[in-house]
């Protein structure tokens, strides 16, 4: 009798760091993209109180405090082999680094994120297939006037930021940082105002499946420019697998978001109390994954500051990772310029 495989491993890879000659040639072109890192996610209860409870509710506090330095080399090298050319990978949701298998498929994803998904049908995924009612969209993410910007057809394209609430913008920040991956920052594209819709009507999401679609499509993109999104997940996964991530290059996740980006980005500047940083929740994770936990519970682990976060600018930025839009002149670009000249600083001091 033929034994059962534990791991579906690619058959005869043409080297231990890629799957085929073709995929080792697509190296070079990996090679020149750079990497969208994540960022963590403070949660001002006084200010945009529905986000709390939109992480907790939804068991995506995990999703707010995970991001960490990413191996550079690794995630690239994950990337090249995810492409799908010719007969590999010979599966969906499967990479391969140095001769480790690496499954992204949304189970694994829930799995890290400590999310559980009793495999329901995911309304988010309902939306895009069937559509929705975007005059109901409109009022729960606009701003009196706001609206759907339109082609000449009528369809909807997108929503202008500046035409989102608050909660929206903020919302739309921690989705293009760590879910649907973006750096473009004046408007906000259909399928991405779609999931922050599903987020603010509490209707559910299996943000497994969100994130692995998010990573397929952009290593199967054809846009050799798109940058590559989701690196500190990516290296964690490898980590899990048995990758060594431990040699450097690295690069560290993005400026937090947090009091700070509402301030300067989500009309927040009546905001004047303090905001608990991913750092205060991580003790929330000590607690086995299928514990829900309440806001009560929440407030009473987490010590708030006695002050405001003191926060420098962050880099507010916004358009897809897959369907790069040409990008748009924006106030965000002075705050974009500062932060790289910090981690330019940060780069000369290591």
């Amino acid at each position: 009798m033929a034994t059962k495989r534990k791991e579906k491993e690619p058959e005869q890879p043409h080297s231990s760091r890629f799957l085929s000659r073709k995929h080792e040639k697509h190296f070079k072109v990996v090679q020149d993209r750079r990497l969208l890192m994540e960022r963590k996610v403070g949660i001002i209860p006084n200010f945009a109180p529905q986000f709390g409870d939109q992480l907790l509710g939804n068991d995506w506090g995990k999703l707010a405090t995970y991001p960490t330095s990413a191996n550079i080399v690794v995630v690239k090298e994950f990337y090249t082999n995810a492409k799908k050319i010719g007969d590999y990978p010979v599966e969906n949701y499967l990479g391969y680094v140095r001769g480790h298998v690496i499954r992204y498929d949304p189970d694994s994803i829930n799995n890290f994120l400590d999310t559980v998904w009793a495999g329901e049908q995911c309304q988010f995924a309902l939306c895009m297939e069937e559509g929705v009612d975007f005059e109901d969209v409109e009022r729960v993410l606009c701003i009196l006037g706001g609206h759907f910007q339109r082609n000449r057809s009528g369809s909807v394209v997108n929503i202008r930021r500046t035409d989102l609430t608050p909660l929206a913008k903020y919302l739309m920040a921690f989705s293009h940082a760590n879910i649907q991956s973006c750096s473009h920052v004046s408007n906000i594209t259909l399928s991405r105002v779609l999931f922050i819709y599903c987020a603010i009507r509490n209707l559910n999401v299996n943000i497994g499946q969100v994130i692995a679609d998010e990573i397929s499509v952009c290593a199967n993109t054809s846009n050799n420019k798109a940058p590559l999104g989701h690196p500190s997940l990516i290296t964690h996964l490898c980590k899990i697998a048995g990758v060594d991530t431990s040699a450097p290059p690295f690069e560290r996740p993005r400026k937090a978001i947090d009091e700070a980006y509402y301030r300067q980005y989500c009309g927040g500047e009546e905001a004047s109390q303090p905001v608990a940083t991913a750092e205060m929740i991580v003790g929330l994770y000590d607690t086995p994954p299928t514990h829900r936990w309440t806001m009560e519970e929440f407030h009473n682990v987490v010590a708030w500051p006695e002050e405001p976060v003191k926060g420098g600018g962050v880099e507010a930025a916004e358009a897809s990772v897959w369907e790069m839009e040409e990008d748009e002149a924006d106030d965000d670009d002075a705050f974009e310029d500062d932060e790289d000249e910090e981690e330019e600083e940060d780069k000369a001091l290591s």
